[in-house]
Order: C-alpha cells, then sequence, then structure tokens
C-alpha cells in the first residue's frame, strides 16, 4: 500500500509538469497554427485600461498606445478609474482624443471592466493594464486573429524583463516553460485563460463579470470557450513587463491567482463536465497543478517508510532537492544557482496553491487588488 501511494504521487507529479506537456506537444504537430495574415482594412477597436492610482504610468501608457502602428484613427482609447486616488483623474482629465471614466468609491477591476465595456461601440474591445508597454505590432496581430472563424478571444504573449536577481530569473525560465504550453493548447484547440495584460475579443461576446472576480483573465475567455468558440495564443504579440524580483511580492501576486483559480472554478462548474470542449487540457494544466502539493507530501512521507537502497536513493533525492530549495530561500549566495533556485521557485508556487485554497476557503483575499509596482 505504501509502495502504491509513493508511486501514484511520483508518476502524477510527472505526469502534471512533464508527462502532459509532452503528450499536448505531440498533438499539437497535428494543428501547426500559420501567421494570421495582415488585413487591408483594420476595423476600428477599443482599448480598454483599468487603472487605480496608476499617475507614475500614465504618460509612457499613452506614449506607447500612440506609437502603435495600428491605425490611430481606428483605436478609440478608453481609461477606467477605479476610485483612484491620487492625480490619475487629474492627469487623465487634461488628455484629448482618449475616453475617460471615473467614479468612487473603488470598486475593484471586474466593476471598472463592466462599466468600461457597458460605454464601447466598437466590435472588438482590446484589455490592457496600466503598467505593461505593448509592442508597435501587438495589437494588429490580436487583430488579425481575432478576425479568423471560430475564433472568440486572443491572448498576446507576455515577456518578462531580466532583472540580475536569480529568483526573477526562475520565474522567467518558468513562464517560458508556461507559454510554451499555451502554444500547444492554442493549436490544438484553445487555452484555458488568457495574457491579462493584453487580450482581444468581440464585444458581443462579454460576459460581464461578477463583482468580486478575481482573474478576468479566466472568467471572460471561459464565457467565450463555452460559446464555443476557440480561445488562442498569439506569439508575437509581445506585451512586456519586468520580472518580479522580490520574491514576497511574486508569492502575494502567486497566491492570489491560485485563489481566484479555486473562485473561478466553483462558479463555473461545467468546466469539469464534457461541456468544456477542452476537457483533457484544463484538467491536466490547472487542476493537477493544485493538487502536486499534495502528492509531493505524500511521496515524502510514504518514501519514508521504503527501506529497500532504490527508496533510500528517491528519499536522499528528496531531502537534497527540497533542503536546496528551502536554504536558496535563506540565502543570497544559494539564490544565484540555478538548482537551488529552481527548487525554491518550485516550493514557493507548490505552496501558494496551498494557501491559495485555505485563503479561497477563508474568503480573505479582496477584490481590491493592492499593485506590487
Amino acid at each position: 500500500m505504501i509502495t502504491l501511494l509513493f508511486w501514484t504521487s511520483v508518476l502524477f507529479i510527472l505526469y502534471t509538469y512533464l508527462g502532459y506537456p509532452l503528450l499536448i506537444r505531440a498533438r499539437a504537430q497535428d494543428f501547426p497554427q500559420t501567421p494570421a495574415p495582415m488585413l487591408e482594412h483594420w476595423p476600428d477597436i477599443s482599448i480598454i485600461i483599468p487603472v487605480h492610482n496608476e499617475a507614475h504610468h500614465i504618460e509612457a501608457k499613452l506614449n506607447n498606445l500612440r506609437a502603435l502602428d495600428y491605425p490611430q484613427d481606428k483605436l478609440h482609447i478608453t481609461f477606467v478609474s477605479d476610485g483612484s486616488e491620487d492625480n490619475t483623474n487629474d492627469l487623465l482629465r487634461d488628455q484629448a482624443g482618449i475616453n475617460f471614466i471615473e467614479y468612487q468609491p473603488r470598486q475593484g477591476k471586474p466593476t471598472a471592466l463592466n462599466t468600461a465595456v457597458e460605454q464601447q461601440t466598437t466590435d472588438l474591445l482590446v484589455f490592457t493594464d496600466a503598467r505593461q508597454m505593448l509592442a508597435p505590432d501587438a495589437v494588429q496581430k490580436l487583430v488579425a486573429r481575432l478576425v479568423q472563424p471560430g475564433v472568440g478571444a486572443v491572448s498576446g504573449e507576455l515577456c518578462f524583463g531580466s532583472p540580475t536577481d536569480s529568483t526573477a530569473h526562475s520565474v522567467g525560465l518558468y513562464w517560458r516553460y508556461e507559454k510554451a504550453l499555451r502554444q500547444f493548447e492554442s493549436q490544438v484547440h484553445s487555452v484555458a485563460g488568457v495574457t491579462g495584460a493584453l487580450y482581444a475579443i468581440r464585444r458581443q461576446d462579454y460576459v460581464p463579470l461578477y463583482k468580486d472576480a478575481l482573474l478576468d483573465d479566466f472568467e471572460v475567455p471561459i464565457q467565450i470557450l463555452k460559446k464555443g468558440k476557440r480561445v488562442l495564443f498569439e506569439p508575437g504579440a509581445f506585451v512586456y513587463d519586468q520580472a518580479q524580483a522580490d520574491a514576497k511580492v511574486e508569492k502575494t501576486r502567486k497566491i492570489r491567482t491560485l485563489t481566484g483559480n479555486f473562485q473561478s472554478f466553483a462558479h463555473n462548474k461545467w468546466l469539469f463536465s464534457r461541456e468544456n470542449p477542452i476537457l483533457w487540457q484544463f484538467i491536466s494544466h490547472k487542476v493537477c497543478r493544485l493538487v502536486v502539493p499534495y502528492a509531493m507530501i505524500i511521496a515524502f512521507v510514504s518514501n519514508v517508510f521504503l527501506f529497500s537502497p532504490f527508496y533510500r536513493i528517491c528519499f536522499i533525492f528528496q531531502l537534497c532537492f527540497y533542503g536546496m530549495g528551502f536554504a536558496a530561500m535563506l540565502s543570497p549566495r544559494l539564490q544565484k544557482l540555478k538548482i537551488p533556485s529552481f527548487a525554491a521557485v518550485f516550493i514557493r508556487l507548490n505552496w501558494a496553491a496551498v494557501l491559495g485554497f485555505i485563503r479561497y476557503r477563508q474568503k480573505q483575499v479582496s477584490v481590491r487588488w493592492e499593485k506590487t509596482s
């Protein structure tokens, strides 16, 4: 029985992080995704940017949007201020050529998005955040893909900078792994979520978010998926951000994301049924990751009671891996080494999944997200 527990947990972890990626990669080879052709006539689009106390990002974001390759006369920019208390509102009121919405008190991003979408008249919507910068051709690539038959949402590709801190670098490595998975899933059918920093949909497909929704970048696309349309990942539609060098800040962000996963699963039980056209991908990518921490515990504890030389080696390997990870969390010197730093990130990610479940059950995370930069 103990041996069965050990191997079941080990194989589950291996399937989640290695087996599934290899299988979806092999499946994706049957569905090559070619670049979307550029359009002769670009449609009018609305770019929606929710903000809360973003005065230090406003000028750079406006300059970035005005430098896009997309025809400026077809581009309609809307900033919606969710109860900002700095001089964000003053800065935006003085800007010509944009639509500005403000309200008090602060209610959270879902209300900001719902309010902004209600006031749009264009058929196509692009969502982005204030902090991240878009590549000049990013919106063109999203729109060119979105107008193809059967496509309901298109995600941009989030790219991190290169802080010298090794924790940020390891998170960047993890994100590159994650993006590869999204590319394969997109080729096969759809991704179960988009990059919140940049994605595009049709206005008619937007389903208003419930007021306490934590993950608009999951809730919005899965409602489109439910309608039978595809949700695609568009590599090359770049949006740039800085990898978070502060491990505590990255942990807070990750816990919030994972808490939001549990919230969305509870609101959308159809995801666990055959009504979900990407059921296998969803379970393997989204759900299994949330179970891995418990499999790690079972693998470790069961290994203690297995005494053959092979299992002793397995136990020593686990001790070394976790030991390096915990040591790297305490030692800046060890964080500069790839394996200890990776082990630390892996432990943090899985511990965040446990905390995410606890905080979801205890309803400890507010929809009023406090910015980390």
